[in-house]
């Protein structure tokens, strides 16, 4: 992990090949390690205050109409209006834990993190699922109590279509690649980089984060940090 200009963190890339299981039970969350959410060593700095470091626009993404766990269309920027989004692209299929349920336990750890400083009217987080076909609003709803989400903080969303999904990832810059087998059958499982990206409150990115930078107190002084401009502690 080193720091760009204006202190900004740059996150680590981490390539996986997320195996394909069967959906993940209500009570059954996968576990991962405390090490693996904040890389396997230590941070050896600490962390600047929030609001004296900087974190540059590094884009925009638009608004698109997603379907949430109970299956109705609705707006990103209706979700994330006013409030900074933690973004990140899953399938709940995925078991290789240093993939998407990596990604998100660290956003249920996000989640507590807000809680508890106070933030919740100020973050929405959103986990996206990669696969339109099989996840389902009655999968994603079992992914999210799988992962305590509160619906008031953490919304999980599926694409409609494979085409406005294709739009969504070339906006965020999100790779995904189907794997096949050799006769060409699509093996159910999807190759990507594990990525978490943060919106302001405009809806610009200003931060994204991968394994090893997947640090919870980081993203929330990220957080504070974006939100400077707009709401003073």
């Amino acid at each position: 992990m080193s720091r760009g200009r204006g202190g900004r963190l740059l996150p680590l890339a981490l390539l996986c090949v997320c195996a394909a299981v069967g959906p993940v039970a209500a009570h059954d969350a996968p576990v991962v390690e405390d090490e693996f959410l904040k890389g396997a060593f230590a941070p050896s700095f600490v962390p600047p205050a929030p609001g004296t470091y900087e974190l540059p626009v590094l884009g925009t993404v638009p608004a698109l109409a997603l379907r949430d766990a109970d299956g109705r269309t609705i707006s990103t920027a209706s979700l994330m209006r006013g409030k900074v989004g933690i973004v990140s692209f899953v399938y709940t299929a995925c078991a290789d834990r240093l993939g998407c349920p990596l990604a998100s336990a660290a956003l249920r750890r996000v989640q507590e993190r807000v809680r508890a400083e106070g933030l919740e009217g100020h973050v929405m987080l959103l986990t996206i699922s990669f696969d339109v076909a099989r996840d389902t609003p009655a999968q994603l709803a079992r992914y999210a109590r799988a992962h305590d989400a509160d619906p008031a903080m953490w919304r999980f969303l599926a694409a409609p279509s494979p085409r406005v999904l294709d739009a969504m990832l070339r906006a965020y810059g999100q790779d995904r690649t189907p794997e096949y087998d050799a006769h060409g059958r699509f093996t159910g499982r999807y190759r990507h980089v594990l990525k978490v990206f943060l919106l302001d409150t405009a809806g610009r990115l200003r931060n994204v984060y991968s394994t090893g930078f997947l640090v919870p107190e980081l993203i929330v002084n990220d957080v504070r940090t974006v939100l400077r401009p707009a709401r003073r502690d």
